[in-house]
């Protein structure tokens, strides 16, 4: 038989836990209500929310990222002979330059996918300051 003060402690540390799980959500509820939507309160939880999938897959394989790269932005130079350049705006804001001259490039929507690609390769800061 257990004993009436190991009831009364069961007891209360059952209404302490139930008292901060509440506590908990009001806050969290509170600092997502304060929240623009576009900054994120925790600039370091990306690490933890965000796991890119699966993890076995290459590089270049992936389902899916966790990195800015997919926002890129990138100016093309065409001659006759097709996109020979490429100024690619990084997530942090730097321009790389990347030569497309050995690879004939002469569709712009395929440019357009390798975005994110080129974005991995190139940029040495792959998240947006």
């Amino acid at each position: 038989a257990t004993s009436f003060w190991s009831k009364l402690r069961n007891i209360c540390i059952r209404f302490a836990g139930l008292i901060l799980s509440v506590v908990f959500i009001m806050v969290t509820t509170a600092v997502l209500v304060d929240s623009d939507g576009a900054a994120s309160p925790c600039s370091s939880c990306r690490y933890v929310s965000c796991v890119p999938f699966p993890p076995w897959a290459g590089e270049d394989n992936k389902w899916w990222y966790c990195d800015d790269c997919s926002r890129v932005t990138a100016d093309a130079k065409l001659d006759s002979s097709g996109y020979y350049s490429l100024s690619l705006t990084c997530p942090d804001g730097a321009i790389e330059e990347i030569d497309l001259s050995d690879q004939l490039v002469t569709d712009r929507q395929w440019i357009r996918r390798q975005l994110p690609t080129f974005c991995r390769k190139h940029c040495d800061n792959l998240f947006a300051s």
